[in-house]
Order: C-alpha cells, then structure tokens, then sequence
C-alpha cells in the first residue's frame, strides 16, 4: 500500500499525489493514466510520487480505497440522522447522486478492470462487501424481522437498483426520478 513520510508535508504530499490521480483517471481513464504524468502536473519528480506508490497500479488501487470508503461515510454519517427509514431514503438518494458524478466513473472503472488484473478485483470484492454490511445494518434497522439471509439479499438488491440508477438519470426530472430510486429501494427493504 502506502508509506507515508512521518511529518506533515509528507501526509500533504501524498494527498496531492491522490487528489491529483484520482482527477485525471476520471478525466484520462486508466489507458491516459501515468505516473510520469501525474509528477509532471504536480510539478514533482517521478521518484516523489515512487517514493508514495511504488507502481501506477498500487496508485490506483489506493485511489479506489479511497473513493470506496468515502461512499461507506456517506452511509455511516446518513445513518445517524433522522429514524432508520429517513436515513435510508438518505443514503439511497446521497449514493446516486455521488455515482452520478466522478465516484461513479471511479466504480466503474474499477469493476471494469477488475475483470482483467487479480489484485484489483481482490479490492472491488473486498469494498462491495464493505459496502454491503453498511447497508445491511440500515436494512436490518428498518425491518428487524429480517434473517441474515434475507437482509444480505434485499441489500444486493438494493445496491443494484442504486448501480444502475445513475446511468438512467439524464433523461426527466431528476426530482422525481429520485424520489421513485428512493421508494423502490426503500420497498426492497421493507416488504
């Protein structure tokens, strides 16, 4: 993964490394993505940005982290407002209008290398089951009746509802389109 200099410019710099990768795989994809590049634009050597991520590989891999973790705050953050219901309906909303934008080139950009490089589709594995047992716990808070079973089923559902959203949102309202993503998913959950 990362090591990280022990001292404040060093955290710095790395976050500059990650913010700057993370812009241009969304702007360049993974095909327009170098790390030579990337230490160009940053205006750093190439060894700098080596010295934070030994390869464009873990680079990316540490962008996808990121962005994965950052999608489960949004859950763990819309969980603590308002009841379990509202907090749902939150988080449904907050994800498809994240995976509408760059969070959601991101995704799919890592499910789409996943099918091809081991060490990614390890991660996109590992941050759908992240993602599921955040989801499951909402789940779970609204309908308490719920095995395990079925709870893990309902959120793979939901998530695919969720997913696939985003792609069907440049057409009509978006209110309204959103409000019904969030009625749909919030029935998947309940009955």
């Amino acid at each position: 993964m990362v090591s990280l200099a022990p001292t404040p410019k060093g955290n710095s710099t790395c976050d500059r490394i990650v913010a700057a990768a993370r812009k241009k795989l969304v702007e360049n994809g993974v095909d327009g993505f170098s790390l030579r590049e990337l230490a160009t634009s940053l205006d750093l050597k190439l060894s700098n940005v080596q010295y934070y991520f030994k390869t464009r590989e873990a680079l990316l891999l540490h962008v996808f982290e990121r962005e994965a973790a950052a999608d489960v705050a949004v859950i763990e953050a819309k969980r603590s407002s308002g009841s379990e219901r509202e907090a749902f309906r939150a988080i449904v909303r907050e994800l498809v209008i994240r995976w509408r934008g760059d969070s959601g080139i991101l995704m799919s950009t890592l499910a789409t290398i996943s099918l091809h490089h081991k060490e990614f589709r390890s991660l996109y594995r590992s941050v759908y089951e992240v993602f599921y047992r955040a989801l499951e716990a909402s789940v779970h808070g609204m309908n308490n009746e719920l095995d395990d079973d079925e709870v893990r089923l309902r959120v793979r559902l939901v998530t695919a509802l969720v997913d696939g959203s985003p792609m069907q949102t440049r057409v009509g309202d978006l209110q309204i389109f959103l409000d019904r993503v969030q009625d749909q998913a919030e029935q998947i959950a309940l009955s």
